[in-house]
């Protein structure tokens, strides 16, 4: 069965800022694509047909709702879950229980491709955007047309060194990446895999670089099939079975952003294009004053 072409995917508890999310991403783009637009979600927040006209009220793009459930892996203890980890910084002043439904969606982002409920394996192309993200201005190019074009497996917006201050990584950068470069050195020896991205072998042969000054990509366009390679099956196994979604609050920019870097090399960031992001065009966190924090999840006990 031939795919459809691409798809915009959201994972949305922000329900104050969908909206004008959607609006936006309709007026300066997806008119002139009609791209599907796929709402993921935990619970019931998005179930009621009434709210999902008001969100959707002005924007004639087809959108699919999909409630996605959600459950702590069986394997991970209460007390290794991120929020338990009152000796990071990060956890102290801002992750209680209360924000458990993060690490869901993290959980969620990391495994979207053939996750229960939804559809994203019947696409060739998924396009990534955050509930509080827009378009402030009509892209001069279609993403997706350019990957068309390209060899990459995954073009990213932002591709840059996450959580700078003052030139370094802050601290809660710093507490929501606990780990991982050391799962990641144990996986590349387990496998016998030189990464393909030359910084990382820097890093590697050269223990006092801080591995935490490596690029990562976000707001993102992939081809789905990456999801279907055997190297990222075997990633995807061994993050779940690490359990760094749920202990240490692995981001799917991280656990994307590795994995690509180790078996490909650099994310391709849309540069001779000029990237949406670096013209002032897009803008991650265009409603974050409208709704700061996710909301979470209904059950805290799941």
């Amino acid at each position: 069965m031939n795919k459809e072409k691409a798809c915009v995917v959201y994972i949305s508890s922000r329900n104050k800022c969908l909206k004008y999310s959607m609006k936006s991403i309709w007026d300066n783009y997806n008119y002139k694509h009609n791209y599907p637009v796929y709402v993921h979600y935990f619970d019931d927040i998005y179930d009621s047909e009434e709210i999902r006209k008001e969100i959707t009220e002005g924007t004639p793009q087809i959108a699919h709702w999909r409630s996605v459930p959600y459950k702590t892996p069986d394997h991970i203890k209460e007390e290794d879950l991120y929020y338990n980890r009152q000796d990071l910084w990060y956890v102290r002043n801002s992750f209680s229980i209360a924000r458990k439904g993060y690490l869901h969606m993290c959980h969620f982002t990391s495994n979207m491709y053939n996750y229960e409920n939804t559809n994203l394996h019947d696409y060739d192309y998924i396009m990534t955007h955050d509930d509080e993200a827009a378009y402030l201005e009509e892209p001069s190019f279609n993403p997706i047309d350019v990957m068309d074009n390209r060899e990459e497996l995954m073009g990213a917006l932002a591709y840059k060194v996450g959580g700078l201050k003052d030139g370094k990584p802050h601290q809660g950068y710093i507490d929501g990446t606990v780990n991982l470069w050391e799962f990641t050195k144990g996986y590349l020896k387990h496998h016998k895999i030189t990464p393909k991205l030359p910084q990382m072998q820097e890093i590697l042969e050269n223990p006092d670089m801080e591995w935490r000054m490596l690029p990562q990509p976000d707001t993102y366009v992939i081809k789905t099939e990456m999801f279907e390679t055997e190297t990222w099956k075997n990633w995807i196994t061994a993050v779940n079975k690490y359990g760094g979604n749920y202990k240490y609050r692995w981001e799917d920019c991280l656990v994307l952003g590795m994995y690509y870097h180790i078996h490909y090399g650099k994310v391709y960031d849309f540069s001779e294009e000029g990237n949406p992001i670096k013209e002032g065009i897009y803008k991650q966190n265009a409603f974050r004053h409208i709704q700061d924090y996710a909301p979470g999840v209904k059950d805290n006990s799941k």
